[in-house]
């Protein structure tokens, strides 16, 4: 059963309503993670707490935050819900308060939980460029996803399944949702984890990967030219997994399909989740 939770109290999904006050209404002021849940499993939940925590720290939030009673309440949730395989959404937030720009430091934090059933996607999507619109700060899970949210609706409005986002200097930096690697010449690369790119788990693995499948690594930016020139594209994350991107502003990627490798890291992540390890 699909459900949510505000702050302690589990209810229906659709039930689920959290303050007029709460400063994510407002400012968006608070951060997020997406776990997968699979055979009993929370995957990667020690690295997605790492994150969060530092999240937390660089909104200067950490301190009011009881990260055990996060786990707890993501366990309880899940023992309710009994979904076998689930995407479980929390957020964290600057608590409740009149509209202000600045916060009182006698803050309590807000929460909010989902668990969803889980439904994977293709393989293999087609994307488009898009501006990268996002704050200065995309290494914090924030809640701020204004941008991303744009430049998801214009790459649906014009027929592919996702926008891949290109900095001021013409760098592609990440997808409006997922991290985005490239293969060309037996190499992997990706842009560096600066404070325009979040930290994502599955980037992470598929770094990892890299040597497993025989590929060099190398986290450097690159263009949309050199994407386009790409033996292979992908775009990796919690709800994406490992997917092709076959085509990018209508021009094909290769000859149009996922490439080995791609195929490769997407057997490596789900095989991994079902066999139940947590990393």
């Amino acid at each position: 059963m699909e459900l949510a939770m505000v702050d302690d109290v589990i209810v229906p999904i659709a039930e689920a309503q959290i303050s007029a006050h709460d400063r994510s209404v407002y400012f968006g002021d608070g951060v997020y993670e997406a776990v997968r849940y699979c055979n009993g499993k929370l995957f990667a939940i020690d690295w997605h707490i790492d994150r969060l925590t530092n999240s937390l720290r660089k909104m200067d939030m950490l301190d009011k935050v009881d990260l055990e009673l996060v786990r707890r309440r993501v366990d309880r949730a899940l023992a309710q819900a009994d979904i076998a395989e689930a995407v479980v959404y929390f957020q964290i937030t600057r608590g409740r308060a009149l509209r202000s720009h600045d916060y009182n430091d006698d803050w309590q934090p807000g929460f909010l939980l989902t668990v969803r059933q889980f439904t994977r996607q293709a393989d293999r999507a087609t994307a488009v460029t898009h501006p990268d619109w996002r704050w200065k700060r995309c290494d914090i899970k924030s809640l701020n996803l204004l941008a991303n949210v744009l430049a998801k609706h214009v790459a649906v409005k014009a027929g592919a399944y996702d926008a891949i986002l290109v900095d001021e200097n013409g760098l592609v930096t990440e997808a409006t949702s997922s991290s985005v690697l490239m293969v060309k010449d037996g190499v992997l690369r990706t842009a560096p984890l600066t404070a325009n790119i979040l930290p994502g788990i599955t980037r992470a693995l598929v770094l990892e990967w890299a040597d497993k499948v025989g590929l060099q690594r190398c986290e450097e930016s690159f263009t949309v030219g050199e994407a386009l020139a790409a033996d292979e594209l992908m775009a990796a994350g919690t709800a994406t997994e490992v997917m092709g991107i076959t085509q990018l502003d209508g021009k094909k990627i290769a000859d149009g399909k996922p490439g080995s490798f791609t195929r490769r890291f997407r057997e490596l992540l789900i095989g991994t989740m079902e066999e139940g390890k947590t990393k």
